[in-house]
């Protein structure tokens, strides 16, 4: 190669452009997966415990009272039927020596205007009254000489008295028992407003000249009054009035007063303020807690698996444990309500 060739190949080199120097491509990185954020979560989960709670009460635990007042409508028709025939037999009807045991049934209520049938239950504290009406101890009887109470729930459980206030005056209330049947004949409804000092609002329950005194006109009595003996033989039927859970004061009553003599009295369960059908069981508090905090940690949990899973996976691990603690959740809420709503 002569001189000139060399310096031509060198001035060509010279204007080739400069070498560039590739980076490798970066590995592809997975996508975030989009998401509600936790806040949201969290709060959308609230909501749904929310409406799930509400559905257990309103539209679940109905079907177990069903089921309950089914068992025990059987079992006091055989009790009914036991009692029919010992009274065509020479021994005679066995009469009952001891009070009723709390949660045991002792008459089946009837009230056609509504209509209704409801095994009326021993007792009238929140966790008995999840059965049915529940007649409180203290009172007459049912069908027996003097005032006779009966307490139902007005919204949970079945509400078996949520039309109580539909009844009128002169429609008739049949109660059977083991002794037979009594029927009362209504003669006074109205909402009132209970109160526990003694004599608040309370006039004497008397009859003048065979007719019956009304007592509810003032809108207001006390427990005393409305739950004490009478001189005349009567059905009492409370419930609450207000749409307000953790109402105590306002309720409905209707009374109605016996056709006919009635039967024979029976030892009866003493008088308690925790039997009345306006508390609540408040020893269920330590239960509503723990609940409360495992259906909390449960909701957390799903959130976690929500952000960290695939929906299926989350939800197949979750939803089990969800609703086992949202039904115990509203069971044990429940207790800490009124038992007459």
């Amino acid at each position: 190669m002569t001189i000139d060739e060399e310096v031509t190949v060198a001035g060509s080199l010279e204007t080739l452009p400069p070498r560039r120097e590739f980076a490798p491509e970066p590995e592809a990185q997975p996508m975030p997966r989009a998401g509600v954020p936790s806040g949201r979560m969290l709060a959308l989960w609230a909501v749904v415990l929310l409406v799930v709670v509400a559905v257990v009460l309103i539209a679940v635990e109905p079907m177990f009272q069903q089921r309950e007042q089914s068992l025990l409508l059987t079992g006091y028709r055989a009790a009914t039927e036991k009692a029919a025939n010992q009274a065509t037999g020479l021994g005679g009807v066995e009469v009952a020596t001891t009070a009723p045991e709390f949660g045991d049934a002792v008459g089946i209520l009837e009230i056609g205007s509504i209509p209704l049938q409801q095994v009326i239950v021993e007792g009238a504290s929140a966790p008995i009254l999840q059965n049915g009406p529940g007649h409180v101890p203290g009172t007459a009887g049912p069908g027996q000489p003097g005032n006779s109470v009966v307490v139902g729930r007005s919204t949970l459980f079945g509400a078996p008295f949520a039309d109580l206030a539909k009844v009128g005056e002169d429609d008739l209330i049949a109660v059977t028992t083991t002794q037979g049947q009594a029927v009362y004949r209504v003669v006074e409804t109205g909402t009132v407003q209970l109160s526990s000092a003694k004599g608040a609002g309370a006039r004497p329950a008397a009859s003048t000249g065979g007719a019956y005194e009304p007592i509810l006109g003032d809108g207001r009595i006390s427990i005393d009054a409305l739950y004490g003996p009478t001189p005349d033989d009567r059905l009492t039927l409370v419930t609450s009035a207000s749409a307000f859970p953790f109402n105590t004061a306002e309720a409905q009553v209707v009374i109605a007063t016996m056709e006919g003599k009635p039967f024979a009295p029976t030892p009866q369960n003493g008088r308690s303020t925790r039997q009345t059908g306006t508390t609540s069981d408040t020893s269920h508090w330590p239960f509503a807690l723990l609940a409360g905090l495992c259906l909390g940690a449960a909701i957390l949990a799903a959130v976690v698996l929500h952000r960290r899973s695939s929906p299926r996976v989350a939800y197949l691990l979750t939803v089990p444990p969800l609703l086992v603690f949202t039904v115990l959740a509203a069971e044990t809420l429940s207790q800490l309500l009124p038992g007459w709503f």
